[in-house]
């Protein structure tokens, strides 16, 4: 096991940042953590490279105590996390030099080796000033990796990134992964980009965990249900009613402003569309479709904003 946080909170004062947060990361894993803005995800990164300590919990990175045991734990960890701002008048190769201090013959090598992966060998020399930002995020990962790392964290690798640079990176996450066995952690609000990278996912919402797991394994059973009635938040009424009194096997529905988004444990849209026509609605479009991350993310932050 590469990363074990148990039962994590930080508190800021009377603000519970992040509440018993726990979770684990295997070996060559790569696992997303997202969630909306302000639910934790920076203080949780600063808690496990150890920048800030916890109010409570624990953190390990190869077995090692993030905090007892500091040096021995980021010792094959590389960490990016609110991407550091370069000198811009100096050189990547003097930038990479300073940010990881790195010398000797060894850290020239993993230079050289890393650069030439990156696909920034021939600009190590340029200064970082005249980078776009493709290859500044390109130099951060650079960074990252520096350490032999075994475990890196990524924190929004793909930010301002044009179309082409996002699959470029996304290629560069992946190859490595497959190629070095290196256990990624990478954060995004991009959450097509999380589902085409990772393997696995933590979804963090007001400093709790509100779902983690294979992301086959959580998208696998998830299935929705779309329609379009005449009469759209008197059908989310009437459904709500009828799944609590266990006349359907519905979950969740989302009353949106064009139609009706219908979480279901098991396939019931004929069951669905048959009770609403027989009750007086109109239907006039309805589809049965496999959740992608993006709208399970929106589903569980959604229902747990409700309670």
């Amino acid at each position: 096991m590469i990363l074990c946080c148990k039962s994590l909170s930080k508190r800021f004062g009377r603000k519970l940042a992040v509440d018993n947060v726990s979770f684990d990361i295997d070996s060559g894993d790569i696992l997303g953590l997202i969630g909306p803005n302000g639910a934790g995800k920076s203080t949780l990164l600063k808690m496990i490279v150890g920048l800030i300590w916890p109010s409570s919990g624990s953190v390990t990175v190869c077995g090692y105590d993030v905090y007892r045991q500091h040096r021995q734990a980021m010792a094959k960890l590389g960490a990016i996390i609110e991407w550091p701002a370069f000198h811009a008048e100096l050189s990547a190769r003097t930038n990479l030099k300073i940010l990881s201090g790195g010398q000797g013959r060894e850290y020239e090598r993993k230079l050289e080796e890393t650069a030439e992966f990156i696909d920034i060998k021939p600009y190590l020399d340029q200064k970082v000033g005249s980078f776009s930002t493709g290859m500044k995020q390109r130099l951060g990962i650079a960074l990252a990796l520096l350490p032999d790392s075994r475990f890196i964290i990524l924190d929004e690798p793909t930010n301002g990134l044009d179309p082409g640079g996002i699959i470029e990176i996304r290629s560069i996450v992946r190859e490595y992964n497959r190629r070095f066995g290196t256990t990624i952690l990478v954060t995004s609000h991009m959450l097509g980009e999380i589902e085409n990278i990772c393997s696995k996912v933590v979804i963090i919402n007001k400093g709790k965990i509100i779902a983690s797991g294979a992301m086959s394994e959580l998208l696998e059973n998830e299935t929705c249900v779309e329609l379009v009635s005449d009469r759209i938040p008197e059908s989310a009424a009437f459904l709500r009613h009828a799944a609590a009194g266990g006349v359907l096997p519905l979950n969740f529905v989302s009353d949106c402003s064009d139609r009706l988004r219908i979480e279901v444990s098991r396939p019931c849209a004929a069951e669905i569309n048959a009770l609403l026509v027989e009750n007086g609605f109109k239907i006039s479009f309805l589809q049965t479709k496999r959740k992608d991350l993006e709208s399970f993310f929106m589903e569980k932050t959604n229902r747990q904003d409700s309670l």
